[in-house]
């Protein structure tokens, strides 16, 4: 008997028992909820934290604001703050317009702090101002004390207009010094000199009044260094001019 069936019994037997003939199809694996954006290759909408107002608002065609400062997550925040609203003063603008104005001033971490800000939740440019400080407070720089000043002392050796400058940009860290207490503090820093006897003798009473009374001083710090580098350089061509003793002996 042959072996072989023939195809033409095959299908017949398909046709009569369907069921046994075809093998169960494995369901394909579940993806999930599909995103019906990226099914249809479009973008999704645009996502913002700010509210449906602040986002119909534009700018007026002939306003260009530009040269704004940047911030990028790691400076002062109150300092950005302070330098953006002395750019915007120059212009008229509403206030959903400076809202919009000020997101560009965002980069890195701050743009990225931004954007996970829910969606329409900044209605005014006072509470994005607020939530953006208070969200990088951590970086706001601390005022320094009087008691910073105490440790800005004349060093050894050091020129008594370097002293000053560095002493005045001390002082500029420190708001509100009493002019008193800053006479006392001056005067204790001070190396031993001149300058230092004339404040105990007579106390400044004002910053300026300081700084016009040590020029003075200054002045004669620098007169007394280069009267002594003049007599330094004569005495070595004096010496140059003198014929040595081996040579007198010779």
């Amino acid at each position: 008997m042959n072996s072989r069936v023939s195809r033409s019994k095959i299908a017949k037997t398909q046709e009569q028992h369907p069921s046994q003939s075809r093998q169960p199809t494995a369901p394909l694996p579940s993806r999930g909820v599909e995103d019906p954006y990226l099914l249809l290759a479009v973008a999704p909408p645009r996502r913002s934290p700010f509210s449906s107002a602040i986002l119909a608002e534009t700018l007026p065609a002939d306003v260009k604001v530009s040269n704004l400062p940047e911030y990028d997550g790691t400076g002062d925040p109150q300092v950005h703050l302070d330098k953006f609203y002395a750019k915007i003063d120059w212009y008229d603008l509403s206030e959903a317009a400076y809202c919009k104005v000020f997101r560009t001033t965002f980069s890195k971490r701050a743009l990225a702090w931004f954007n996970q800000l829910p969606a329409g939740t900044i209605s005014s440019l006072k509470q994005l101002t607020q939530y953006f400080l208070h969200h990088f407070s951590m970086n706001k720089r601390v005022p320094k004390t009087v008691v910073f000043l105490f440790t800005m002392r004349q060093k050894e050796n050091e020129l008594l207009r370097d002293y000053m400058q560095r002493f005045v940009e001390a002082v500029h860290e420190v708001p509100h010094v009493n002019h008193e207490l800053l006479a006392s503090i001056i005067q204790q820093n001070l190396s031993l000199g001149r300058f230092k006897e004339s404040i105990a003798g007579k106390p400044p009473s004002t910053m300026e009044d300081l700084l016009m009374r040590s020029q003075k001083y200054i002045t004669i710090e620098e007169s007394n260094i280069s009267d002594t580098s003049l007599s330094i350089k004569r005495k070595g061509r004096e010496e140059e001019r003198e014929p040595k003793k081996e040579e007198r002996n010779t």
